[in-house]
């Protein structure tokens, strides 16, 4: 615990101090995300007493968030069907604090293990939330939805995305309902997905693992279940709670946040062309390829590298082919 300081700890007398790169970063990350930015939010504080958090509190953002109703389209490319483009709603954006981490000796919980420690670095630092619809089907959607997070926040520079680091987290809620126009089904929180390929699998094991339950009669409780990677299931971790018992209200050591719609456009200026707008622009102007497109666009630098390279003259397709070949491998 080097990287601590007096704000995390609960120190009497310390306040905390708005970072005003990490509003920038935020609002960036929602207009790349086609969200509304509010002219208006404010901050409050999450209450729950755990070890990772030794204030007690954590600063968020409840009802009045800093961007909503967004979208965001991905290919998805499932096994045996033809790649589609799925366009998912995005409920929210709001800034938060991260907590610190426990780390388990002897098990992957806490329950089991011969002790726990408590990693506080990353405790404090900013980040952002995104908050999707329930328009996602089936797991594949799931990491294609996540994979092009990354792809926008790293192309926004934002971010590296880092998910084995954890640089981007995802918990993904799962409910099964009977049909189409049924009403959704008790939602269950799957944990501790470190890939895009856990992601996927999480997804459809638990998906399968909630229909077993109906299937035999049995009933879905709302909790939050871990991913256990080597034995590729979820397990039950702990009954999940609703937002109602963090208790909400306004933190009263910092102040609202105004922002004009000229700081906005500002911003909006800002942004680079994003991966979705460059594999249009491959596929139309260029003559290429869903999939050299796809393949060309996945990291900015390549996009980049390829654009350089037409640019000085070079033919698009031939381009496309030695860099997805023989740079890309």
């Amino acid at each position: 615990n080097t990287h601590i300081d007096p704000v995390v700890c609960g120190l009497p007398g310390t306040l905390p101090v708005l970072n005003e790169t990490v509003l920038e970063y935020a609002v960036k990350t929602s207009l790349a995300l086609n969200l509304n930015v509010a002219e208006h939010c404010k901050f409050d504080r999450k209450q729950y007493f755990y070890p990772d958090l030794p204030k007690n509190y954590q600063i968020s953002q409840f009802d009045e968030p800093l961007a909503e109703n967004g979208w965001l389209e991905v290919e998805v490319a499932e096994k045996g069907k033809e790649t589609y483009i799925k366009k998912i709603g995005i409920e929210r954006l709001h800034m938060e604090e991260d907590a610190g981490k426990l780390v388990h000796a002897g098990s992957d919980r806490l329950a089991g293990s011969k002790y726990s420690l408590v990693d506080y670095n990353r405790a404090g630092i900013a980040l952002v939330e995104i908050v999707s619809k329930p328009d996602i089907r089936t797991g594949r959607e799931a990491s294609e939805y996540a994979s092009e997070i990354r792809r926008t926040v790293r192309y926004l520079g934002v971010s590296d995305g880092n998910m084995q680091e954890g640089s981007l987290r995802c918990d993904v809620n799962i409910s099964v309902r009977r049909g189409p126009e049924a009403p959704f089904g008790t939602k269950v929180e799957i944990k501790n997905m470190n890939s895009f390929s856990a992601i996927q699998k999480a997804c459809e094991y638990e998906i399968e693992r909630q229909i077993g339950v109906y299937e035999e009669g049995g009933e879905i409780y709302q909790e939050t279940r871990l991913w256990d990677e080597s034995k590729q299931i979820t397990k039950s971790m702990r009954m999940k709670e609703g937002s109602s018992d963090y208790r909400y209200f306004p933190d009263p050591d910092l102040g609202p946040i105004e922002i004009s719609k000229e700081q906005r456009n500002f911003w909006f200026k800002e942004l680079p062309e994003l991966p979705g707008q460059k594999r249009n622009k491959y596929v139309k102007e260029f003559g290429l390829s869903a999939y050299d497109a796809r393949v060309l666009s996945d990291e900015i630098f390549m996009a980049n590298f390829f654009e350089t390279t037409v640019n000085n003259g070079a033919d698009a397709k031939l381009a496309a082919n030695w860099i997805t070949g023989d740079i890309a491998g």
